[in-house]
């Protein structure tokens, strides 16, 4: 599972980003807080397959299928 796959108003815990994704772009969710272990909540699915907003630690990001769908989650 991903985080284009979490239901809205549904968490999961962050398994790992996939080693096909861009080295800037890893590095970056890194940055933000992406890593092994950390909770994300789906806050909103947009229509339209629209960004999909998630909220992880204090902080809200609105992140493209192409870029949700490189990070691995587990259900909680």
């Amino acid at each position: 599972m991903t985080v284009w796959d979490i239901p809205a108003k549904k968490s999961a815990a962050i398994k790992l980003l996939s080693a096909s994704l861009q080295e800037d772009v890893a590095m970056r969710l890194h940055e933000m807080g992406f890593a092994e272990g950390e909770l994300v909540t789906c806050i909103k699915r947009t229509a339209f397959n629209g960004p999909t907003v998630v909220q992880l630690g204090d902080c809200v990001y609105s992140l493209e299928q192409s870029i949700a769908s490189h990070v691995q989650v587990s259900a909680l």
